[in-house]
């Protein structure tokens, strides 16, 4: 009862990624209690967003599990 199915939380990625007006560093998540259920709309997005060491270690792992590298651009990544 607390959390949704897998096809219920890709909803907030299937309706930010086409649209257009959708700014970078928008975050869209469900609209219900604790934002943990429901329909997609914009939110806020947590403290840990922001932990630039967080974020490196999520970019790592995530190039390391699907051996897909992108180059980063480190003075882009630092001026946000």
């Amino acid at each position: 009862m607390i959390t949704q199915p897998a096809t219920a939380g890709a909803l907030p990625t299937l309706r930010a990624a086409p649209d257009p007006s959708v700014l970078g560093g928008q975050y869209y998540g469900p609209d219900g209690l604790g934002e943990a259920r429901g329909n997609p709309r914009l939110v806020t997005s947590s403290p840990a967003s922001y932990d630039l060491a967080v974020q490196q270690r999520l970019w790592a792992v995530s190039e390391d599990l699907t051996g897909v590298r992108f180059p980063l651009d480190q003075t882009a990544a630092t001026a946000t």
